[in-house]
């Protein structure tokens, strides 16, 4: 399967070993279906093995809509065994208090699924958490929805009852039904948010967890400090500005000057690397727009005007001239074209 630049977000593969023994549990044919989504499903319990978070997003998605179930990233927790996301899971589950919780958790979440935001400020009145991924990360709510059981299956071990004080914001689309994720989750949980937040009373920060173990504590943490934050390389501006370009295309689209300024270099000389490259600030920009053009028509069903703004595109008829230089056909045409192959996912976007 070809790569995409949503591969370059990785993810533990731990994480989809347990998806998939949940859905085998529920008369689910797994590895079909993750192979179609370019997974390999006898890597999934390989130890500090990674895999692409886009395709474990999709191949959530697709088994969740076989299984005709909304709430399957809820339920598929079930399916995962003791310590499923390494030192990480482990180090959670032997933090000493709320706080250290939550500390623990901020300082090491992206290490374990590549975060674009996740920060954590604790306050006179709350710890405030929020986390977001990437937007080239199309179809995550079922996903979202497991990273928030585990936390809260977890957090559930030190505050007991007061859960339901903890109020948690999720940027999935609201489901039409909401009981279970406020049975798995807490009473106070709202969707549609901008991004993924968790706000924790201070009141509650101190308190114990009775199954802390200092010392498992310690060595997790030294473990996942040792670990380095994946990142662009450098060394290679196309693929550095290809990213950051692919990223922020419904926002201030980079240039050259900002490009240069972001990798340390002047102008004049990452105009004469991407030269030497065959390449162009312009063109980078042209092939992240279509590579993405092609994944929100086929994948989504977004309006046109939506995938315009999402495109960095001044209006419709600009972006209708653009696929018809890349497709050979307008953006309509290429959406029903692509609605019968079989990766598409025929699914509602917020």
């Amino acid at each position: 399967m070809i790569k995409t630049l949503a591969d370059k977000f990785e993810v533990t593969a731990g994480l989809a070993s347990g998806i998939s023994r949940y859905s085998a549990s529920i008369g689910l044919d797994v590895d079909p279906i993750a192979r179609a989504c370019g997974l390999d499903p006898e890597r999934f319990n390989v130890i500090n093995e990674r895999i692409s978070l886009d395709r474990l997003c999709r191949y959530m998605e697709a088994l969740a809509l076989i299984a005709g179930d909304d709430a399957f990233g809820l339920k598929s927790v079930s399916g995962f065994e003791k310590g499923a996301s390494g030192p990480f899971g482990y180090g959670l589950m032997n933090a000493a208090t709320v706080r250290e919780f939550l500390k623990f958790f901020g300082r090491h979440m992206s290490k374990v699924s590549e975060t674009r935001v996740c920060t954590l400020e604790i306050g006179a009145r709350a710890a405030h958490f929020e986390w977001t991924y990437s937007p080239l990360i199309l179809h995550r709510d079922q996903y979202v929805d497991m990273g928030a059981v585990q936390t809260f299956n977890l957090l559930r071990v030190l505050l007991g009852d007061d859960i339901n004080s903890v109020k948690l914001e999720l940027e999935r689309k609201k489901p039409i039904n909401t009981s279970l994720h406020k049975r798995l989750l807490t009473e106070n949980v709202t969707f549609n948010a901008p991004v993924n937040a968790m706000i924790i009373p201070a009141e509650f920060l101190g308190q114990n967890n009775p199954d802390a173990d200092p010392r498992l504590f310690a060595m997790m943490s030294a473990q996942l400090d040792a670990m380095e934050l994946r990142g662009a390389d450098l060394s290679d501006p196309v693929a550095a500005i290809r990213f950051q370009v692919a990223e922020n295309l419904a926002g201030n689209t980079p240039t050259l000057a900002s490009e240069a300024e972001r990798l340390g270099m002047s102008p004049r000389t990452l105009q004469r690397r991407l030269t030497d490259a065959g390449t162009s600030m312009q063109a980078l920009i042209d092939e992240c727009r279509k590579e993405m053009a092609s994944r929100l028509l086929s994948e989504t069903t977004l309006t046109l005007s939506s995938i315009t703004y999402r495109l960095g595109f001044s209006a419709p008829a600009a972006f209708t001239r653009a696929a018809i230089r890349w497709f050979g056909m307008t953006p309509s045409q290429y959406r029903k074209d692509s609605q019968h192959a079989p990766q598409a996912l025929e699914r509602s976007e917020q």
